[in-house]
């Protein structure tokens, strides 16, 4: 053995591998060598036969070293691998843009060609935005290993939301009014929006339609569609017809709450009418849980109701007026109704009505009502002051035996002898009015057939002739509402005073006849014939 084996290690682990073969395989070793000659050898050691071996394995490992060295001779060194420029296409999630990153060739590998990025785009089926101008320039530049943008979509456009565009404020805020001198009224805060029927809320625009879009695929990128905002329908709001406006659907105050726009035909006043709500001018009803103090005023087209006390206050309705508990004008209260006027009890304070007045008592008060005047209850007086009515009075007391001043005036207010004079006023003009136009249209009339009128002239004619049969139903109208307040005062003799008591000293007034009572009268009533105030029972 040589030295390739003098590793101690390495040799024992040989020897133990070869002594864990079994004595069989031993044996059969030696009857073959003595089977080869023919004749009995000699007895082989064990160190024989591993010598054997191992110089077989020597000679094998020479072998195949001189093989390798041999192959190694005769075997040329291999050239770098070629390999053409590579192009390689990425697109963004949206598929909006797609990139190109082009690398370098390899060996004698090919540069890049315009027609490498055509087939490689085709190849990803990219034909939408493709960017020629950047193919050139990564050719002729051979702009290897950067990344560019090579094709680009069109990108869709989303519709415009739709909007409202409100023409009343949705906050309320507080705006004091300007008085005369420049100053600021601090009992008119305008916290009301009175508004009419068909009166604009609000514009609504709607969305708009979106621009569908292409990817870099050639296929359509769908826009968003706008979004419509709620619309803010209320109570009493209703659509115009071609369903882009939102308008009042009656007369009130329009308010915002809850994310809508309401028109009240009630205006409610939780508490009392004073410097935290101010002056009330509103175009439906108002409704008062409290009292109304004085210095302010309420006015309403419709009917005022006030729960708790009225002071030295002013209301004015277009309906009736309703005094849960009554009034103390402290002589500047008003109270003006286009219907009735009912309280508990009215002091100090003037009344106009043009219905009816109902009451327990009025106390050194002006009143003025075109219908009846009824005073009754427990008191169901009248003392002091002036009561104008049309019809009939009926009360149980007139007067007191204070002799305090009270007048009753029967058949007519002065409200109405006022309408009635003016109304004459009116009646005049438009009738001189009438008689003017006839003048200048006859006027006019006989140029025109004589062939001498002017343009000028002739736009007058047909003014006059549109202005003529305006006037003229004007003064039907005027003669109409005369002739029924004459009738009104005609019927003077349908009036009556009735009472239980009237004190001495009330003055008693129909028409044009005046009666002063001398004594205390009862159970009695009084009324006109012939020109002369009579007294008859009740």
């Amino acid at each position: 053995m040589d030295n390739r084996y003098d590793n101690d290690s390495d040799y024992d682990s040989m020897i133990e591998t070869v002594e864990d073969w079994n004595d069989a395989d031993m044996e059969r070793k030696k009857e073959a060598a003595s089977y080869m000659d023919g004749s009995a050898q000699p007895e082989l050691t064990e160190k024989d036969i591993l010598g054997d071996m191992f110089d077989d394995w020597d000679d094998d490992l020479e072998l195949e070293e001189e093989e390798g060295e041999a192959k190694d001779e005769a075997e040329p060194e291999l050239e770098p691998e070629s390999k053409d420029a590579c192009v390689e296409l990425t697109v963004q999630d949206d598929k909006m843009a797609a990139m190109i990153f082009v690398s370098e060739p390899e060996g004698n590998g090919q540069d890049v060609t315009r027609q490498m990025i055509l087939d490689a785009l085709n190849k990803k089926g990219i034909v939408y935005g493709v960017d020629s101008k950047r193919i050139n320039e990564i050719v002729e530049k051979k702009a290897y290993r950067q990344m560019f943008q090579i094709a680009e979509g069109k990108p869709p456009i989303d519709g415009k939301n739709g909007r409202i565009k409100d023409y009343f404020p949705r906050k309320r805020e507080l705006k004091f009014a300007q008085t005369g001198n420049g100053g600021i009224d601090f009992k008119t805060m305008n916290l009301i929006h009175n508004v009419k029927k068909g009166d604009v809320v609000c514009e609504i625009s709607m969305p708009e339609e979106p621009l569908d879009g292409i990817d870099v695929f050639g296929r359509p990128a769908p826009g968003k569609r706008g979004k419509m905002p709620p619309i803010p329908q209320g109570r009493n709001i209703v659509y115009s017809e071609k369903k882009d406006k939102l308008l009042t659907g009656c007369e009130g105050n329009l308010t915002f709450r809850n994310g809508r726009f309401h028109v009240e035909n009630v205006y409610e006043v939780a508490g009392n009418v004073d410097n935290s709500v101010g002056n009330i001018n509103f175009t439906g009803s108002v409704y008062i849980h409290g009292d109304v103090f004085e210095g302010y005023s309420v006015k309403a087209k419709g009917d005022i109701t006030v729960v708790g006390m009225v002071e030295g206050a002013e209301l004015i309705a277009g309906g009736d007026i309703l005094l849960h508990k009554g009034m103390r004008g402290m002589k500047t209260g008003i109270l003006k109704s286009g219907g009735n006027v009912t309280g508990k009890f009215l002091e100090d304070c003037t009344i106009y009505a043009k219905g009816n007045v109902e009451a327990e008592y009025i106390i050194n008060s002006q009143v003025s009502c075109e219908k009846d005047v009824i005073l009754a209850g427990k008191k169901g007086a009248f003392i002091g002051g002036r009561c104008a009515v049309c019809n009939t009075m009926r009360v149980k007391v007139v007067g007191a035996m204070s002799h305090v001043p009270t007048e009753v005036i029967l058949g007519v207010t002065p409200e109405l002898l006022d309408r009635m004079e003016q109304t004459k006023q009116e009646l005049a003009e438009v009738t001189k009015k009438l008689i003017d136009c006839k003048k200048d249209m006859d006027y006019l009339t006989a140029k025109q057939q004589a062939g001498t009128i002017t343009e000028k002239q002739k736009h007058s004619l047909n003014d006059l002739k549109i202005r003529e049969p305006v006037n003229k139903m004007m003064l039907k109208q005027l003669r109409k509402r005369l002739a029924e307040m004459n009738q009104r005062i005609q019927e003077v003799g349908k009036s009556r005073l009735v009472a239980d008591i009237v004190h001495e000293g009330t003055v008693i007034r129909i028409g044009n006849a005046a009666l002063t009572i001398k004594r205390q009268e009862e159970c009695c009533s009084f009324y006109l014939v012939n020109g002369e105030i009579q007294k008859g029972m009740r």
